[in-house]
């Protein structure tokens, strides 16, 4: 199976390719059989012959983005925007990696904005848009983002969860114990959703609640010693003797 696998890659690279076409078109075979650094070298030399192809700046992107060198496919997906501004992909691309790579927020909402120029209803461009939003500290505008992506997947489980999470901090506790709630409903046991219900009961001194979710968390997962020494605060405030 490899040693196929290894002939058909030699088969392509045999062609030596003259032209943009034959340089573009063994590009996306080698990036289709994940070999990463031969393909980003055939989409160089695909660029040598035509610097203003949209399509191999993107793609020389993607295995750059492969190959965990991030900022050299941040460049290769900003050039392909400069090439053709209405797009979709490379803005989103270039959104993703300032996001979860870099953790820099401004960077994303800029590139993942102008995705949605170009798609307006995507549930990928909006979600991630909301969490930068949230990390900028710009609860409602991420809170409507969120609520934006329910209206694309009804049952997502984080989008009701980043909801929950910019409603807290905008101290709508009733709100965010509905959000997380129906976090629950799609993800009956998940650690994240019951312990914030959990601390919002407490917060609104509504111990035998925060209890019930304290030991449903107790009984599932092992708990951190902060948490437990939140159930144990509630458990004497009420009054039972077995804390």
């Amino acid at each position: 199976m490899v040693a196929s696998k290894v002939n058909e890659v030699y088969r392509v690279l045999e062609c030596r390719p003259d032209s943009y076409q034959g340089w573009y078109y063994q590009a996306n075979q080698l990036r289709h059989r994940n070999l990463c650094q031969d393909a980003l070298y055939s989409y160089e030399k695909a660029i040598e012959y035509h610097p203003n192809d949209y399509f191999a700046w993107y793609y020389k992107g993607k295995v750059l983005e492969e190959l965990e060198k991030y900022l050299e496919a941040i460049y290769s997906f900003s050039v392909a925007c400069k090439i053709e501004p209405n797009n979709y992909w490379s803005w989103y691309d270039q959104g993703y990696i300032w996001q979860d790579k870099f953790n820099n927020h401004s960077q994303a909402i800029r590139c993942l904005e102008k995705a949605l120029q170009n798609k307006s209803k995507d549930y990928w461009a909006m979600y991630r848009l909301g969490k930068s939003y949230y990390h900028k500290q710009k609860y409602l505008k991420a809170l409507d983002l969120f609520q934006q992506t329910l209206t694309i997947r009804r049952e997502d489980y984080w989008s009701y969860y980043w909801q929950g999470e910019c409603q807290q901090k905008l101290k709508q506790w009733e709100n965010a114990k509905k959000s997380y709630q129906q976090a629950l409903n799609i993800k009956h046991d998940d650690y994240w959703a019951l312990l914030q219900v959990a601390k919002i009961y407490q917060k609104q001194c509504l111990y035998l609640e925060a209890i019930k979710y304290y030991e449903k968390l107790e009984n599932l997962y092992e708990l951190e010693d902060k948490i437990t020494e939140n159930l144990l605060i509630c458990q004497k405030i009420v009054g039972k003797k077995n804390w």
